[in-house]
This record gives C-alpha cells, structure tokens and sequence, in this order.
C-alpha cells in the first residue's frame, strides 16, 4: 500500500512539473520580446555654469552676479547707485614729493576717471600749522599740482578734467601742536561721486537687513 502511494505522489510531482514547465515555455514563447534602445544621446548642455537658475544652453548673459535678479535667458536689470570716492595722501614736513606707496591710490582715482569721462576732479593741498602762511600756501599749491601732474601725465588723464587749489593750512584735519597732528595736516584730497551700475538683486528673507 506504501509502496503504491509512493509511486503514485511520484506520478502526481512529475505531471506537475511537466505542466508547469510548459506552460512557462508556452507563455514565453507567445510573450512580446522587448527590445532595449541605446541611451539618449544629450545634445544640449544642462549645466548652470555661473549658478543664476539658467542652463548654459539658453543663457545669453553669462557671468551673472551671485543672487541678482535675471529673466528666462540669465539677463538681468542694472540700476544706478551714487558712489563716493576720496584719495588722501600723506606728505613729509616741507616736501611736496609724493610718496611711492601714494601712487597705488592715484591709480585707482585714475581708473575711475577713465572709466567715468564726465566726471572732473578737485585736488585739494593742505599744509601743517608750522611756519608762515606765504610757505605753507606754496607748500599746499605744489602738493596737490604734483598729484595733477601725475594724473595727467602718467595716467593720461586730460588736463581739463583735473584742478588743483591750495588752501595751506586753512581747513586743517586735525588741530594741535603735535607732531601727530602735523602729520595728519600735511596732505592732499580729493573726493567725487560717481554713478556705478550694477546688478539688481533678488529678494530674499535677508533683503530689508541688508537695506537697513
């Protein structure tokens, strides 16, 4: 009896694989083969190279300022902002040669009248409270023609764009009879403003703490 149950679940197990496997067979032999593609090739580049939210394929303003406010194509609008500029130069007692390390500032004003050719400048000389007037009016009227001087001459600005006036020891920065004092008396100025545009920024949660 055993033994006939046992042949019999044999029967059973193999009729069942058999049918399984045909099955299997028939449905993937009546299945749709699918056919893997080759990968899309990327024709335009999606990166945002200088990080304004516009890919590099639709930009027409690259370079944008970080956080400025651009349309579709990364332009963005400029707007005008008055700027104040001021050289001060510092010279010896009774001397009017200008000191090497003041050139780097005269070159900067130089920049900025280049770059801005309506704009004139006034050369203001002061002098210390140390000797008489008529000195210290020669003194002041040769410091700030020598900065003039350089202006025109070095950096190619026009003369007529450039005065100088002396004021000896008129209007002095600083009042004492100190050495200190006298130091900080003996210079030239010169302050402009100047309209600069830059770019326009986005608002975001900091805005008004950085207006205020």
């Amino acid at each position: 009896m055993n033994k006939y149950l046992s042949n019999t679940m044999q029967r059973i197990a193999v009729y069942l694989y058999t049918s399984i496997t045909l099955l299997l067979i028939s449905g993937c032999a009546g299945g749709n083969i699918i056919t893997i593609e080759d990968s899309v090739v990327q024709q335009h580049d999606l990166i945002d190279y200088d990080s304004d939210g516009v890919i590099k394929t639709r930009e027409k303003c690259e370079g944008t300022t970080i956080g400025a406010a651009v349309d579709n194509y990364g332009c963005g609008t400029k707007i005008s902002t008055i700027k104040p500029f001021k050289v001060d130069i510092k010279f010896e007692h009774n001397s009017y040669e200008i000191p090497r390390a003041a050139y780097s500032e005269i070159s900067k004003l130089a920049e900025l009248l280049a770059k801005n050719p309506t704009i004139n400048v006034l050369i203001e000389g002061h002098s210390s409270k140390v000797g008489t007037v008529s000195l210290n009016q020669t003194l002041s009227d040769n410091r700030a023609q020598a900065v003039a001087l350089v202006l025109e001459n070095d950096f190619t600005i026009n003369k007529n764009r450039i005065s100088s006036v002396g004021y000896g020891f008129e209007k002095l920065a600083v009042n004492g009879d100190t050495e200190e004092a006298h130091a900080a008396n003996r210079r030239i100025i010169a302050e402009i403003s100047y309209t600069d545009s830059i770019d326009e920024l986005k608002w975001t949660i900091y805005t008004v703490d950085q207006v205020n």
